[in-house]
């Protein structure tokens, strides 16, 4: 394969990787970086002016056109030097064509091979096959990644509640739920508390204990410091604690 790229500076195509070798067959040539129609014309040429062209048809995906080079072009009537290949880009609507890039690509000679048996029809038809499974393939894989993702596309057993999608609204629903049962617990904590407000009474009162500190290396506990104050601390490995009135 030879892989042609766009140079936006020099506004030209350029070979960036890839041999071609004389006597090679079904080599593909693939352009990148043009926004390229669907399917356009690609000429090829032995020579870079006069002469005659061969067209072939490049399909384009993603901004990367393949078409398949010539095989005549590969054998160049058994020349025994190595030569250029050119192609130009060639696009068209409904009134007008205009030739927008060309490519030189060097053929490097070599000796002539045993014959093959077949034609550069045959390679033809076989490259318009995997273009064409490779289409269907794609398809394929859209369809199967929109089956994963949402579901709806009959593919898969249960694909409608085997899905990323289905999978998000459980995740959410239990989410809430779970936030429903912390305030619900909360809830059912203050009642027990309420409903024990008798029983927690000290002999001083009542005693909410409502916040925690640490202060010099010492945990203290308060209540409500207008009304008493309780003080933990530590002497060796026992911990006292005292009430402050």
């Amino acid at each position: 394969m030879i892989i042609a790229v766009y140079d936006k500076k020099k506004d030209h195509l350029c070979v960036q990787s890839g041999t071609l070798w004389q006597y090679d067959y079904g080599q593909v040539l693939r352009i990148q970086g043009l926004s390229l129609p669907a399917a356009v014309e690609i000429h090829f040429s032995l020579d870079e002016t006069g002469g005659d062209a061969v067209t072939r048809i490049g399909i384009t995906s993603d901004s990367v056109t393949d078409v398949t080079i010539p095989d005549s072009m590969l054998e160049n009537d058994d020349t025994e030097s190595s030569y250029y290949l050119y192609a130009f880009v060639y696009v068209t609507d409904d009134d007008s064509g205009e030739t927008v890039y060309k490519l030189a690509m060097r053929v490097k000679a070599r000796p002539k091979p045993e014959a093959s048996d077949e034609t550069e029809e045959d390679l033809y038809a076989a490259a318009v096959a995997l273009i064409n499974a490779a289409a269907e393939s794609s398809a394929d894989y859209a369809t199967l990644a929109q089956s994963y993702a949402v579901g709806g596309t009959d593919t898969r057993d249960g694909e409608d509640e085997d899905n990323a999608k289905f999978y998000s609204k459980l995740a959410c629903d239990a989410l809430a739920s779970l936030i429903g049962k912390v305030v619900a617990a909360k809830a059912e904590i203050d009642d027990y508390v309420d409903g024990k407000e008798e029983e927690l009474k000290g002999d001083t009162g009542n005693v909410y204990f409502a916040a925690f500190e640490v202060v010099d290396g010492r945990l203290i506990m308060y209540s409500d410091p207008d009304i008493d104050k309780v003080v933990f601390y530590r002497e060796g490995s026992r911990l006292y604690y005292r009430l402050a009135v």
